[in-house]
């Protein structure tokens, strides 16, 4: 398939779009937050992958934009986040005419940190977010979760102001307003991270459980935040959001059926117990 990666600015910052090919009118668009020391040039690394699955149709036809952000005085903080939120997209829909209702956000790492603090800031807005190897700060983090410039983004989180900036707080105050949102969210890390990314990962996952937030995640043994798994969770990612982006299936009949023969216990299952229609029980 014939991509096209093109180049833009949106207030005086550089950006990459990928499209395939020129006929972009009411596309969804997905928004790449790349991660530290890193840049738009991210979308031209990934540009052969997103080929591949459109092509073969794992991935729907869409526009992909990525801005270039700064790491250290960036973060995704403060005006750097309304830039990728509110300025990009709209850039992109006045030069592809990309279908507004319709923007996922994927990011990597300090990009991950990113996408799911948008995301949960305002749920309703988004199609799905996807989120590999986060940055993901739990509080009062200690040496371990702060090697490198993760010290750097737990200071700048600490001047903007902790729970304004935390990806954890965010979920707590908005928990009502994305499980009303039914946003889809997927997290994926691996649990030989070599910045111990997989803690935050995995303290998310289980707030989003706790707050019965719907969700998928992945730890994926032995992967670090480098070799493979960068590649191989940005496919994965890429196929999530494409699921979010097609019709739901209709349950299947044996489901129904199953449901159906159990609904009597369930029924006093609820009675006696509150929890038992929560999606995830309390354990």
């Amino acid at each position: 398939m014939d991509t096209v990666l093109v180049d833009g600015t949106v207030n005086d910052i550089p950006y990459k779009a990928l499209a395939p090919g020129s006929d972009t009118a009411n596309l969804p668009l997905i928004l790449l937050l790349h991660g530290a020391f890193s840049s738009a040039d991210r979308l031209g690394q990934i540009q052969s992958l997103v080929a591949g699955l459109w092509a073969d149709g794992s991935l729907p036809p869409c526009v992909l934009a990525c801005a270039s952000t700064p790491t250290v005085g960036g973060f995704y903080i403060g005006g750097w986040e309304t830039v990728v939120a509110e300025a990009l997209p709209a850039e992109i829909h006045r030069r592809f005419a990309t279908d507004p209702a319709r923007v996922s956000l994927l990011g990597a790492s300090m990009g991950g940190y990113g996408a799911l603090k948008i995301a949960f800031g305002d749920p309703a807005r988004w199609t799905a977010v996807a989120a590999t190897s986060p940055a993901l700060l739990n509080d009062a983090p200690g040496p371990r979760n702060t090697i490198s410039v993760l010290a750097a983004l737990r200071d700048a989180m600490t001047v903007s102001g902790w729970e304004r900036e935390s990806v954890l707080h965010r979920l707590r105050r908005r928990a009502d307003e994305i499980r009303a949102a039914r946003l889809p969210i997927m997290l994926r890390c691996g649990d030989r991270d070599a910045f111990a990314m997989h803690d935050g990962t995995e303290r998310l996952h289980r707030e989003l459980w706790d707050l019965d937030v719907a969700h998928e995640y992945h730890l994926v043994r032995d992967a670090d935040h480098g070799g493979p798994e960068p590649a191989d969770s940005t496919r994965a990612a890429l196929i999530f959001l494409a699921a979010a982006l097609r019709t739901p299936v209709a349950v299947p009949d044996d489901v129904v059926a199953l449901r159906a023969m159990i609904a009597p216990e369930r029924a006093e299952a609820a009675r006696r117990d509150p929890d038992t229609d929560r999606r995830y029980g309390r354990v």
